[in-house]
């Protein structure tokens, strides 16, 4: 018979059922799986866009799918496509549809499912403006705005809020990431163009970079703090040569330039823009804001044949780390289709724009025809390198590792994967079986011990000491709740009433701009001000040193403190009867929402698969 104390039984029952189940789980651990690899998303073989011919790509939307062709952009997370509403005022509605890579009908879905109407962030420093309609499907946003005339793929991981206290959604790339599709969060673009070659189609590869495709130049670039502005480098230099002049300078100030493929054009400072006329003859038109080329100076153009190189640094004089990045005149050689910027004939124009300040600056599809970027979010740098160009070069597509993975791997193999156990598969199988009979015999053993206590009825006298809990072994204090942290809104928590969205092209606007003759102006709001809902933040949260009488506060004591202070809730204990307490003592007043500092959060929509 076993004749050991219950309790000592069960601490050596529990003991022995520990050490089977570890040495269990160290005889069968699994075998590590690869990493998956990158996904090398194909082009189309369409050249869309209303300010210059850009290469496109398919998605599939809804259920049953349909096809839409977006931009990829550098600077987004968020997923659009275009509403059928955006063409309905076009004499030919068909020949809109295909203009715009095609539109998306919500109700066809049978997976829609609307969320609601929100004010479109991107682009609100260049101006630009819309309201779309958003939900969960295989995508989401849809719009009509002409300010992005093809919907857009978003490649940012970073997710959206559709609320202030609403659980974040999370973007596309997270989810390709969380499924296991993509081996981390970065990825490969170029934009491609046409003036090369026969025609070279953009490249772009998620979980990693196509090494065919440039030329490395060992210059890491890291994010700025900024997340609305990460990609963003130190501009030195531009210069313009030609048959017959040299490294005319372009760029009289350096000055910090965000990479971002959702526009088409380059934005530069005024005085940039002044250098720019000087050198090409370039005269700008203040109606359309563009800088029109008409048929005498194109030729003038084609003939010089110039080329800009564009100088990039980690900072903005740092002349070791740089990267020379040289843009022939057939990149600027582009031509605006009707109506964009109020055009009515197709016509010819320079891609070049005046920014009024530093939040416009941006280097956008123009450039990146002669430019890859390859982004890694997970470590928080990226790089730019000038493109080769080699017809009929095969793939090479290099996956970026996890970070977590690379940072796990204790045994060197690559990607962070372990070895797999050294033990044959009959030797695990029988420690396994052992192990299960084992188990089995304990649990038996339990049962016994446990019924024989039960039956033993405690005498009188022995019952206080047989509680060892409440004497011997004090309960351990609750833990301390945390407050709940919310994160920022990306988007006005407020939506927008459908009868707000507006289906009115700019082509039936008069050219004030408020519309044509009988119908209401354009409902679309100011997005600059109104589609972002601020959010605050305590200020002071936790009290400077001398007020806490010259040492450190506690977790607790910090909480209690700052329930006092902004909310007006003494936390601590209540006095007792002796003690003298303060008679018609008020309250303090919570915090106003003018004494507390508002944050901007950062834009985003978000693509839920």
């Amino acid at each position: 018979m076993f004749h050991c104390r219950p309790r000592a039984a069960w601490y050596l029952a529990i003991t022995i059922l520990s050490l089977l189940s570890l040495s269990t789980a160290v005889a069968l651990e699994p075998r590590a799986t690869a990493p998956p690899s990158p996904i090398a998303f194909a082009p189309d073989q369409n050249w869309d866009g209303i300010d210059g011919p850009w290469s496109s790509f398919t998605l599939r939307v809804g259920t049953p799918a349909q096809y839409v062709r977006v931009f990829a952009s550098t600077g987004s997370q968020q997923t659009w496509v275009v509403l059928p509403q955006a063409c309905q005022n076009y004499p030919d509605r068909e020949q809109c549809r295909e203009a715009r890579g095609d539109d998306f009908v919500v109700n066809a879905s049978s997976t829609w499912n609307e969320i609601g109407n929100f004010h479109l962030w991107i682009g609100a420093n260049l101006g630009l403006e819309g309201v779309a309609t958003y939900g969960y499907d295989t995508t989401v946003g849809s719009y009509t705005s002409e300010d992005f005339f093809l919907g857009v793929f978003g490649l940012h991981p970073k997710p959206t809020n559709f609320s202030t206290f609403g659980e974040p959604s999370p973007s596309y790339m997270s989810n390709l990431k969380e499924q296991n599709l993509i081996p981390s969060l970065s990825y490969g673009y170029t934009a491609g163009n046409q003036y090369r070659l026969r025609k070279v189609l953009a490249s772009l590869t998620l979980g990693g970079y196509d090494a065919s495709r440039f030329e490395p130049n060992g210059v890491s670039f890291t994010f700025a703090p900024d997340n609305e502005r990460d990609l963003v480098v130190g501009l030195q230099a531009v210069s313009m040569s030609d048959s017959t002049r040299q490294n005319i300078n372009l760029l009289p100030t350096p000055h910090y330039t965000y990479i971002d493929s959702t526009y088409s054009q380059i934005w530069l400072p005024v005085d940039a823009c002044r250098a720019f006329e000087d050198a090409f003859g370039l005269i700008y038109d203040d109606v359309t804001e563009l800088y029109l080329v008409n048929d005498t100076l194109h030729n003038t153009l084609l003939a010089q044949n110039a080329s800009v190189v564009f100088t990039l640094g980690t900072t903005l004089s740092e002349a070791n780390q740089v990267v020379n990045i040289t843009l022939p005149y057939a990149a600027f050689d582009l031509t605006a289709l009707p109506y964009y910027q109020g055009l009515v004939n197709a016509t010819q124009y320079f891609p070049l724009r005046r920014a009024q300040n530093e939040t416009q600056y941006i280097l956008g599809r123009a450039f990146l025809q002669e430019a890859y970027i390859t982004v890694d979010h997970e470590r928080s740098n990226f790089s730019v390198s000038q493109c080769v160009w080699e017809y009929g070069a095969a793939q090479d597509i290099v996956a970026i590792p996890s970070l977590e993975r690379s940072s796990t791997a204790a045994d060197g193999t690559p990607g962070g994967q372990s070895t797999s156990s050294s033990l044959s598969t009959g030797a695990i199988v029988g420690i396994a079986v052992g192990a299960a009979a084992a188990t089995a015999l304990i649990a038996l053993l339990i049962f016994f011990l446990w019924w024989r206590r039960r039956k033993q009825k405690p005498k009188p006298e022995d019952e206080a000491s047989s509680d060892d809990s409440s004497t011997s072994e004090p309960a351990e204090p609750p833990e301390e709740q945390t407050p709940n942290v919310y994160p920022k809104a990306e988007l006005d928590a407020t939506h927008v009433p459908r009868h707000e969205i507006d289906s009115t092209s700019k082509l039936d606007r008069a050219p004030d701009g408020v519309g044509t003759p009988g119908t209401p102006a354009s409902p679309y709001p100011s997005e600059v001000e109104a589609a972002q809902k601020v959010v605050f933040e305590m200020e002071g949260d936790i009290p400077a040193r001398p007020e806490a009488d010259g040492r450190q506060l506690s977790e607790k004591e910090g909480m209690m403190f700052r329930e006092k202070k902004y909310n007006g809730v003494d936390s601590t204990p209540a006095p007792s009867p002796t003690t003298p307490t303060a008679e018609g003592k008020k309250r303090r007043a919570p915090v106003s929402p003018s004494d507390i500092r508002p944050i901007r959060g950062s834009r985003s929509i978000v693509f839920r698969p």
